[in-house]
């Protein structure tokens, strides 16, 4: 059969199908030129690497490990497929074209099994969206008929593989390339026991690779038009991530008094993001492993990750598609009451909701940023539309006129050191170790105890160490989660000046808010120290043997991860560690732990706010623990000890469980060593 006209269609099927993939992509993508600036091609080692591991390896699927397993098949199989897709366009230019034997054979064989994988995986998602219907999943028709792409793709290209090497059979020709191929083999075998003339074959094969063609490139430019754009962006967005810390929120630069210059702060419109902040909600999946790990979405609140990307994401794509506005912005006003309409559209309980407690982001598969867009939004309604919860108008107001939550005076931030022979850097200026006690050490009762119990380890560890007293002001994560970032800035920066000027090379925290706040937020204004957690340190503290246990506690413990410490900071395992360490104490763990921990609802200025929809995200997490049957929840951040101390008393357990710091359960361990007069 003659394949003369072959290079003339598919130069224009080529052209057309490319030139109308082009237009789409440009239309949608053009839009990205008008977010603010970010460099994201720094440090390419590192991207080459996450883009192995997280986009070509899938590290993230398997979070969720029978979908995440099948979706992973599909993907690899992609790649394997790649190079057939590239072959058969070749062959419409130069139908005789194929590869060497030997790479030919192996893969022949490699791609004929991995169309069986694909299939059968497709099959599952099919099963799944039809019969099974998981909440996380959206209903889709749409899906449906990707997955028939897909499936079309492999049935078409097993199709002419049989019929095209069927004439071969019947020959006894290209024997050794047909027994390479375990479906196409055994079709061309099939069909050629058949009375089919050869010639008629050769058509249905043909026919089968046009389709083939046509479902590739129909597919190719459905991509752009369809939620399932993250197939061409996600490996991109994986490469272009966030590297460094990641919960460390970008700065509002004040050059040049731009806080009192400008009249617009934060996210009110689309382009007020960055470029990169906007590829990230052409990415979103749908998967939904973002909704089913978040402690907002899972105690009836009315955010829901990926509701909110999707919003996002339609709200751009209709400005991105819209005729050019007459004004210079593709903002195209705010609702009756001054809101921003991009605002307006997300929905502003949505936006106070968040906890910032980075669960959405550790389980995205394509790397998307939730909590940075929240907190740009959430600067908007705060510092140019001053619109927030009624209940932090005194919390921002006490950070400002006294730098802490509840406006207790500054002079009573040391009090709780009353007693505890605890010098300030002013007595001793020398001292190796800063304590950064923070508010909630200094002022909250029941964290007061946890200050007092690291205290305590420290001088009987030997540790030299001073605090600021009261020159110490509070961190600025609240205000910063809060969207406060004037009020973030003179907190720290206040704070910076006070440690550079003492001469303060390395901290020591209690709280992972501060923690986090000083190790990766501080060096962007010239606050560059050695910072450690409690719980780090205390451990280091116990391997060195400068920390004896004797006391025995016959104790079933459950450990909290805090947010800030875990997701935020990838420390797990030293509280742990520290618990293993105590003698007595045996470590059980809650089904949702480490990457997977539950928030405790405090973070993101929520411990400032009242819960009023849904269930108590504490109650659930104190659920969760009790299911362990523990008898303590030990946890290593204040807020979480009271959170959790909280919803104890609210679910009638007092006396069955209780919360206490890792610290505090050191320290009662703890024996004292004797003076140097003993």
């Amino acid at each position: 059969m003659s394949f003369d006209y072959r290079a003339s269609l598919m130069s224009f099927a080529l052209i057309l199908a490319l030139g109308i993939f082009a237009n789409s992509m440009w239309k949608r993508l053009s839009i990205l030129r008008k977010g603010r600036p970010e460099v994201r091609w720094d440090d390419l080692d590192a991207r080459i690497d996450g883009l192995v591991k997280v986009g070509v390896g899938q590290s993230k699927m398997f979070k969720d490990a029978g979908p995440g397993l099948f979706h992973a098949f599909i993907f690899w199989g992609f790649l394997v497929l790649l190079i057939r897709s590239t072959i058969l366009f070749v062959q419409g230019f130069a139908p005789a074209f194929v590869l060497p034997a030997a790479i030919d054979h192996p893969y022949s064989f490699l791609k004929d099994i991995t169309e069986v994988i694909v299939l059968c995986a497709v099959s599952y998602f099919m099963i799944r969206r039809i019969a099974i219907k998981p909440p996380r999943v959206t209903p889709s028709n749409e899906a449906l008929l990707i997955l028939s792409f897909i499936a079309g793709l492999m049935v078409t290209d097993f199709l002419y593989d049989g019929f095209h090497f069927a004439p071969n059979v019947r020959a006894h020709t290209l024997a050794v390339e047909i027994a390479a191929m375990p479906i196409g083999g055994a079709l061309a075998r099939t069909f050629a026991a058949g009375t089919t003339p050869d010639g008629t074959l050769l058509i249905f094969g043909e026919i089968a690779y046009w389709i083939h063609v046509a479902i590739l490139l129909t597919f190719l430019n459905f991509l752009p038009l369809s939620k399932h754009y993250h197939v061409i962006l996600s490996l991109p967005n994986v490469f272009l991530r966030r590297l460094g810390a990641p919960g460390a929120l970008a700065p509002i630069d004040d050059i040049e008094g731009k806080f009192e210059r400008e009249e617009s702060f934060g996210a009110a419109k689309i382009e007020d993001f960055t470029w990169k902040q906007m590829l990230d909600l052409y990415a979103c999946t749908e998967c939904g492993r973002c909704e089913v790990n978040c402690p907002a979405w899972n105690t009836d609140k009315p955010l829901n990750p990926k509701i909110l990307i999707k919003d996002l994401q339609v709200h751009m794509k209709r400005i991105a598609l819209a005729p050019a506005a007459t004004s210079g912005s593709v903002e195209d006003g705010a609702d009756a009451l001054g809101v921003p309409r991009m605002v307006a559209e997300v929905n502003e309980d949505v936006i106070w909701s968040c906890t910032t407690c980075r669960s959405c982001e550790e389980n995205c598969p394509v790397m998307i940023t939730h909590v940075d867009k929240i907190v740009d939004m959430r600067r908007n309604l705060v510092l140019t539309q001053a619109r927030f919860p009624a209940e932090l108008k005194p919390t921002l107001k006490n950070l400002e006129s006294k730098s802490n939550p509840w406006g207790f005076p500054a002079g009573q931030r040391a009090d709780w050191s009353k007693g505890l022979d605890v010098p300030t850097l002013d007595q001793r200026p020398d001292a190796e170790w800063l304590y950064f006690v923070g508010c909630m050490g200094s002022f909250d009762d029941r964290a007061r105890k946890t200050t007092i119990a690291v205290v305590k380890i420290l001088q009987a560890a030997g540790v030299d160490f001073a605090v600021l007293g009261k020159k110490e002001k509070c961190s600025g994560d609240p205000a910063r989660r809060i969207g406060n970032e004037y009020l973030y800035q003179e907190q720290a920066k206040a704070n910076i000046e006070t440690m550079n000027a003492s001469g303060v090379r390395k901290v020591i925290t209690t709280c992972p808010h501060c923690f986090n706040t000083i190790k990766n937020e501080y060096p962007q204004f010239g606050g560059a120290f050695e910072v450690v957690h409690h719980s780090q340190l205390i451990w280091k503290l116990l391997r060195e043997g400068k920390l004896d246990l004797a006391k025995a506690f016959d104790l079933r413990v459950t450990y909290h991860d805090s947010c800030y410490l875990g997701r935020y900071n990838e420390e797990y395992e030293s509280p742990r560690e520290i618990l293993r360490a105590v003698p007595g104490v045996e470590v059980v763990e809650m089904e949702r732990s480490g990457k997977m921990g539950m928030c405790c609802v405090a973070g993101g200025g929520r411990m400032f706010m009242e819960e009023k929809i849904g269930t108590r995200v504490n109650q659930l997490r104190v659920t969760q623990a009790a299911e362990t049957k523990a008898q303590l929840v030990a946890t290593a951040c204040p807020f979480c000890t009271v959170m959790v101390r909280d919803g104890i008393n609210e679910l009638g357990v007092t006396g069955k469980i209780e919360a206490r710091d890792i610290a505090e359960i050191v320290a009662e361990s703890l024996v004292p060593r004797p003076g140097p007069d003993a």
